[in-house]
């Protein structure tokens, strides 16, 4: 009994991708710095970008997917927070990782991050560019492929979920389209850029919103994919949601192995 219950460990490990920690890639903020860890699998088929340090959810689907669906991850961390943070003159500045991909989304994060600031140092704004042209640069050169793809979590009812994008509601004028698929939580979602990867996501009962071919200028790396005519993938799901969100990555996997 205890050999077959060795041998059946055994063979659950065997299942779950073996992954090794390939680079640490480190990048100046000011006097700060934070890290891209880059886990690399030579079976995979793409690499994930997780830009938000506080969302591990993502990060355990990812670690708990099976053998046979491999993606690399590319993750930035710093604080183990949503914001990163640049210092400056002995001054620390936050922002949002996810908006620092135009001028406008700099300025607007900043100014949301840094309460009572209405100027920022021409040094902060400078090496939040050089920040955000160097990690789009390093993960290009890992991602494998055509496609940009996200991931993110939100919490239960939180800021973002599938409702937002439908009208009245406050990114309606974002969408182009939505699908609501019946019996999925609203905060498990996909957002993408193209067409057709909506109609695939559509097609096997997924939420989907297919993003606005003109979205505002927020400074998010969708809004930047769509511009630069780039295919991006958003996986999105709730906090704790990780066999959901597992389950999300399979989704993509299967598509990417037909395009």
């Amino acid at each position: 009994m205890k050999k077959i219950l060795i041998s059946a460990l055994l063979l659950n490990l065997a299942s779950i991708t073996a992954f090794t920690l390939k680079t640490e890639i480190s990048f100046r903020l000011g006097t700060k710095t934070c890290i891209a860890k880059y886990k690399e699998n030579t079976a995979s088929i793409a690499t994930l970008l997780s830009l938000h340090d506080n969302e591990n959810t993502a990060i355990d689907a990812f670690n708990g997917l099976p053998k046979d669906t491999s993606f690399n991850l590319f993750e930035i961390h710093q604080n183990n927070v949503r914001t990163l943070t640049c210092n400056v003159n002995n001054k620390n500045y936050e922002f949002d990782p996810n908006r620092i991909f135009s001028d406008s989304g700099i300025d607007s994060t900043l100014k949301k991050y840094n309460t009572g600031v209405t100027k920022f140092p021409k040094a902060v704004i400078t090496q939040i560019k050089a920040f955000s042209t160097d990690l789009l640069k390093a993960y290009n050169e890992r991602k494998q492929n055509k496609y940009t793809i996200s991931i993110h979590n939100n919490t239960n009812e939180g800021a973002l979920s599938l409702t937002d994008y439908i009208k009245p509601n406050k990114y309606h004028q974002e969408a182009k389209a939505v699908f609501t698929a019946e019996g999925k939580d609203l905060d498990d979602f996909f957002l993408v850029t193209e067409l057709n990867d909506f109609n695939y996501f559509k097609g096997l009962n997924e939420n989907v919103v297919l993003q606005s071919e003109n979205p505002t200028d927020d400074g998010s790396l969708s809004v930047y994919c769509a511009k630069n005519k780039i295919p991006y993938i958003n996986i999105e799901a709730e906090n704790d949601h990780k066999e959901e969100q597992k389950g999300m990555l399979k989704i993509v996997y299967g598509l990417l192995k037909i395009r």
